[in-house]
């Protein structure tokens, strides 16, 4: 009996060690991939402008793409839209794959428009410029 028991926590071991391997494995390769393309609303055309508190209202969508490190300026033609501006920038968003956004606000319909197509919104807690919120979004998540 005694041997049956020690051969059952060889097993156990054996497993938990492949387990680990490939946990290892999966955490690696998570932290070598790139963060994808990140949205930010902005309230002019340069990385030096700040972080427009508004989605819907913002007049530029800035788009940083991880992969090849660089930056789209896309006009928000929606901001000055009396009712659906939120839903104008996320369709931009979409239309762009972006695959995360970094807001300060954002409405009830742009957010379930965003979430349909999957896409991660984080909600910033301070006004920064464009290019600081992508860092710090970055150095945060360590893409």
């Amino acid at each position: 009996m005694a041997e049956a028991w020690a051969a059952g926590i060889k097993e156990w071991e054996k497993v938990m060690e492949e387990d680990n391997s490939l946990i290892t494995n999966m955490l690696s390769e998570r932290k070598s991939r790139h963060a994808g393309k990140i949205a930010v609303p902005s309230m002019s055309n340069t990385l030096e402008s700040l972080v427009s508190s508004n989605l819907g209202r913002s007049p530029f969508i800035i788009i940083y793409d991880d992969e090849t490190k660089k930056y789209n300026f896309f006009e928000n033609v929606g901001f000055q839209v009396q009712d659906g501006s939120g839903l104008k920038a996320a369709e931009i968003i979409i239309q762009n794959k972006a695959d995360i956004l970094l807001t300060m606000e954002i409405g009830q319909k742009a957010y379930s428009a965003l979430m349909k197509d999957h896409i991660d919104i984080h909600l910033l807690n301070s006004s920064c410029t464009v290019k600081s919120a992508v860092n710090k979004f970055l150095k945060k998540t360590g893409a």
